[in-house]
């Protein structure tokens, strides 16, 4: 039997072709990618990191016992001990101003705003599904991107980051714990999660493509 989240992945092939061909992670895996456009996108996902630390605790708040809230709490320290961490420094050492980079654009909003409002009014599942759909993908392109070499040893580790071993394990987490929820859920709500499941791949898209906007 097909599992719950192969099948968001099969219902989505395209979207998720999308982002694997982006046009960000092409420049990144052929080392192309202008230097504006990262410290553009390290002010975008650094802010995003902080609505990140929202939903995975609420995700803790909905979840159904102790296993699953300690796991998220888990990906909550790495975010505030590690990611704010890592933001702060790079962005001081490459003297970016995150000021120099508003991120008051459509694409970065519909991203931060679907995500934290789906957060804030959905289920438990839902917040898996919007999870999952942001760590698998990012997972796959880093893994591949990973085997070609960066110049830029901000964007190598950034890359290094999301395929690493640690990483893969939150995302299959997330993968597992998705077809978990799914055992218990009708057909119109498997379907309601496939849709947003298609709406963070479009987010995704639109949010990398933001970092090309001047």
């Amino acid at each position: 039997m097909e599992a719950f989240s192969e099948r968001l992945l099969r219902e989505h092939q395209d979207a998720w072709r999308a982002m694997q061909q982006h046009r960000f992670v092409l420049d990144i895996e052929h080392d192309r990618l202008p230097e504006s456009v990262f410290n553009r996108y390290l002010v975008f996902e650094g802010n995003f990191v902080a609505t990140a630390i929202a939903i995975f605790a609420l995700g803790v708040s909905q979840a159904p016992d102790i296993r699953q809230q300690r796991w998220l709490i888990g990906v909550l320290n790495a975010l505030v001990d590690t990611q704010i961490a890592w933001f702060e420094r790079v962005l001081a050492e490459r003297r970016v101003d995150p000021a120099d980079y508003p991120d008051d654009l459509p694409g970065v909003r519909r991203f931060r705003d679907g995500m934290l409002h789906t957060a804030q009014q959905g289920s438990y599942a839902q917040i898996i599904t919007l999870m999952f759909g942001a760590e698998w993908m990012y997972y796959h392109w880093c893994r591949r991107v990973s085997e070609r070499s960066q110049q830029d040893a901000d964007v190598r580790r950034w890359v290094e980051m999301h395929a690493e071993e640690e990483f893969y394990q939150q995302a299959c987490w997330l993968k597992e714990e998705l077809d978990r929820c799914a055992h218990g859920l009708s057909e119109a709500e498997k379907q309601a999660l496939s849709a947003l499941y298609g709406d963070v791949l479009q987010w995704e898209i639109d949010f990398h493509t933001a970092a090309y906007v001047d």
